[in-house]
């Protein structure tokens, strides 16, 4: 992010900080009477028989592409033809429009940054979103790229949501949009926060989650109203990113990397997975994670034994980092950046030099 970002960052800090009053807690209270939830530390185990899944990961990034990972092997990409698809110039989260706040300008403000598989036709498509709030729809088996189609301002995530419709969540502005892919143009908009980045909704469609980056926030709307019915917040939730619902529908995962304090103060708090109970809207879990592993997003397999983090190391890689529910050891992990930047000779020149990642989207019928 450089000097620049940093002089100006210090600035905000005071102006952010006022506008997210409504985040800052008492030391070990979290709002609505939610409790702190159990603590589970995620220990990272080497299985005699590494797990592969019969599946291929696409996860966006700041670099503009998407990191392709076929979990049947799980190698590291390192075909910078085959192993990526590309969208968009390089860009950076933290750098623009936040939150409705100007930080450094920025001279390349591509990078993807979460993307929704649908099926039209039988075709596969891949939605994507990015930083400059574009969207552009890819067919997988033909490479036939549609876009940039202009709908937001700074994307962070993009879901599929119960009318078919793709959801995307705004950082800049904290409005969720609704685009059709099939009329190429936004539908709805519903303003909810700050700086929003994730939506998952209840297996009846009742409800609705929404996170918000920078408050800590995850919003509980009535679906059906379109209304706020409560907020979950924790001491523990300082930065967020998206959140996944489990494939039983009961829990929400919601990603606490804990990059900042409230203000955007240095971080203070250890990246984790906050787990929230769906029928009761309370915190029940936070899984304690390593601190080279800050997810980003997540993906299960439908049986639910395990997890996909796709997770930012703020060194020289983002990693696949695999999980196994049963008893949340870390079992397996993939190098997404480092081992095909090193291929290409490929130097990373946002972000401090390090390669993030965000969304995750796995397609579970990927065919020979």
């Amino acid at each position: 992010m450089g000097k620049r970002f940093a002089i100006v960052l210090i600035l905000g800090i005071a102006a952010l900080g006022y506008l997210m009053a409504g985040g800052t807690h008492n030391s070990g209270v979290a709002i609505a009477g939610d409790a702190a939830g159990k603590v589970i530390e995620a220990k990272e185990a080497t299985p005699a028989k590494a797990p592969t899944f019969n599946g291929i990961a696409y996860i966006a990034g700041h670099g503009g592409h998407l990191a392709i990972i076929d979990l049947r092997t799980m190698k590291a990409p390192v075909d910078v033809e085959k192993d990526r698809l590309v969208f968009a110039e390089a860009g950076s989260e933290m750098e623009g429009k936040i939150a409705g706040m100007s930080f450094e300008e920025v001279k390349k403000s591509g990078g993807t940054h979460g993307q929704a598989l649908i099926n039209e036709k039988g075709k596969k498509i891949m939605v994507v979103g990015t930083l400059a709030g574009d969207v552009y729809k890819y067919d997988l088996a033909s490479g036939k790229k549609e876009g940039p189609f202009k709908v937001g301002e700074k994307f962070c995530g993009a879901i599929v949501g119960p009318d078919g419709n793709i959801y995307f969540e705004d950082m800049a502005n904290g409005n969720v949009y609704v685009w059709s892919p099939k009329k190429l143009k936004t539908v709805d908009k519903m303003p909810v926060g700050k700086a929003v980045c994730g939506i998952q909704w209840t297996r009846n469609h009742q409800k609705a989650y929404i996170s918000d980056m920078p408050t800590g926030i995850v919003y509980v709307y009535n679906w059906k109203t379109k209304k706020k019915i409560k907020e979950i917040s924790s001491p523990e939730m300082t930065f967020i990113h998206q959140a996944r619902m489990t494939p039983d529908g009961k829990e929400l995962w919601v990603s606490a990397p804990n990059e900042f304090d409230p203000g955007l103060k240095p971080g203070t708090h250890k990246s984790q997975v906050i787990v929230i109970d769906t029928k009761t809207d309370k915190i029940t879990k936070r899984i304690i994670l390593p601190d080279n592993i800050r997810p980003h997003d997540f993906a299960f397999t439908a049986d639910g034994k395990y997890a996909f983090l796709s997770s930012r190391t703020y060194g020289d890689d983002s990693t696949l980092n695999i999980m196994d529910m049963k008893d949340y050891t870390l079992v397996r992990k993939v190098s997404a950046c480092a081992e095909c930047h090193k291929a290409m000779g490929v130097q990373v020149k946002v972000d401090k030099g390090s390669p993030l990642l965000c969304g995750i989207e796995v397609d579970w019928n990927p065919g020979k």
